[in-house]
């Protein structure tokens, strides 16, 4: 199944191939969770060796699981997560033999770094068009905020973190709100297996009942926990997502009195406010394809 994370990429890359391939190869997902030692794990070196030693010096070669093994001196088993996640993603295929006895081979998509990352762009962009028509059909049910701010309020500026995840998914035949927003949910990474059923968790309600149906409003994260009957540092946890996913702003009071921060719905409405989480995964993923570039020219 397709998954890529779209996150803003580290403009300081540091010196060397290997460092900007590291950069790359963690905002997209390939190595894993994040974490200031996430790079020194065997995972993560195996994956950024994996595309310096072999995918980008050589694209135009096929490699059997015993090179690859061999060219990075490492276990055979080592590189199978690295290669399920690159087929899944659409970036290598596999080359099947003619005889029986002869082993397969992976290789980049076109024998080609650039096309084959055009063709995982390509990917994404069929779950993006899946996105935006689950997010007509919900806003068609759901009211709009006369003003994009609530009144009183005022915008809060601060510096956001944005990522968010891009998932193939499944929909129901019988499509209901309740469904859609499950599966819109499930693909950008809001809901997870352990959120089920979606309607009951803590995510959803956040999401829907605070704001999607009250997108005149402002609430704040005393209010959230109070509403979802939790504590407010896990409200909160709930909160920081919803912002670097994009979905909600931070707010406060105009007059400079109570509340001093406080969260609503971006453009209260969703509508308007997927179109510019769409005009922000541009973004990333333009800057992805100048990094695949320029990985293909040094």
């Amino acid at each position: 199944m397709f998954k890529l994370r779209i996150r803003n990429l580290n403009e300081t890359y540091g010196g060397g191939k290997e460092n900007l391939a590291a950069d790359f190869l963690q905002a997209i997902g390939f190595l894993g969770t994040d974490g200031p030692k996430t790079r020194e794990t065997k995972r993560a070196k195996t994956g950024i060796l994996f595309f310096t030693k072999c995918l980008i010096p050589e694209p135009s070669r096929s490699w059997t699981t015993s090179d690859i093994a061999t060219e990075l001196g490492i276990p055979l088993q080592a590189i199978y997560r690295h290669l399920q996640w690159l087929r899944e993603a659409g970036f290598i295929t596999e080359d099947f033999p003619g005889k029986a006895e002869d082993p397969k081979k992976v290789r980049l998509w076109h024998y080609d770094l650039q096309k084959a990352w055009a063709g995982v762009e390509n990917r994404a962009r069929i779950c993006l068009d899946t996105y935006r028509e689950i997010v007509n059909n919900l806003n068609q049910t759901l009211k709009e905020a006369k003003e994009i701010v609530p009144e009183g309020m005022m915008i809060l500026e601060k510096d956001e973190s944005f990522g968010i995840d891009i998932r193939e998914i499944r929909r129901e035949t019988d499509q209901t709100y309740e469904s859609e927003l499950g599966a819109l949910g499930r693909g950008i990474g809001l809901f997870s297996n352990h959120h089920y059923p979606y309607r009951e968790s803590m995510p959803y309600k956040i999401i829907d009942e605070c704001f999607f149906q009250r997108p005149d409003r402002a609430w704040t994260a005393e209010e959230i926990a109070a509403w979802i009957e939790t504590t407010r540092p896990t409200a909160y946890r709930h909160l920081n997502r919803l912002i670097s996913l994009g979905f909600i702003e931070r707010c406060r009071a105009e007059d400079g009195g109570p509340p001093t921060s406080a969260f609503h719905l971006r453009y209260g409405s969703l509508k308007k406010g997927w179109g510019k989480i769409e005009t922000q995964i541009e973004l990333v993923l333009d800057k992805y394809r100048k990094t695949i570039k320029q990985l293909a020219e040094n």
